[in-house]
């Protein structure tokens, strides 16, 4: 591999981990026909690279109470980048923001959001209007109804089915 572009092996390697991050060396070796030391040393190299940012336990939602899930729109009525800045810092840290980006088009950020009910989500956006809406012109809310496939369920270089 060079200039940070994963080879076949190196694709391979990654979405083992990404399916599985606790996937053994040994076999990847076999699913990638190269040696468990082969393996180890690539993921060094990755994780050396920042290719590999890290390992995470994916949690089960709706086993920690976490059954009402939303997708907030936002316009923001705010234009200099330290107002921007302290907006989006704060969601960063908000526990009930999943995913949190800019978007194009008629909404400035699109949330993923998670609470135990609709009643704790209704008290969220009070709360957000009281303390933030200085800094929001519009807002859209969606109930999400299911997940057909989420953001720990992706593995980069998946084979097609």
């Amino acid at each position: 591999m060079s200039g940070n572009v994963p080879d076949e092996v190196d694709k391979k390697i990654l979405s083992a981990l990404a399916r599985d991050g606790r996937t053994p060396h040994v076999d990847i070796a076999a699913e990638c026909g190269i040696t468990r030391q082969t393996v180890a040393s690539r993921i060094r190299r990755l994780e050396k690279e920042g290719i590999i940012k890290g390992y995470r336990a994916v949690v089960d939602m709706e086993k920690i109470g976490l059954n009402s899930f939303f997708i907030l729109f936002l316009k923001l009525d705010v234009t200099d980048q330290a107002t921007i800045k302290s907006f989006i810092d704060t969601l960063k840290e908000d526990p009930h923001v999943i995913m949190d980006v800019s978007v194009t088009g008629e909404w400035d950020a699109m949330l993923l959001l998670a609470f135990k009910d609709v009643r704790e989500y209704e008290s969220y956006i009070s709360h957000i209007r009281l303390s933030m809406g200085h800094m929001l012109k519009d807002s859209k809310s969606h109930v999400v109804l299911n997940f057909y496939k989420s953001p720990d369920e992706w593995a980069p270089y998946q084979e097609q089915s």
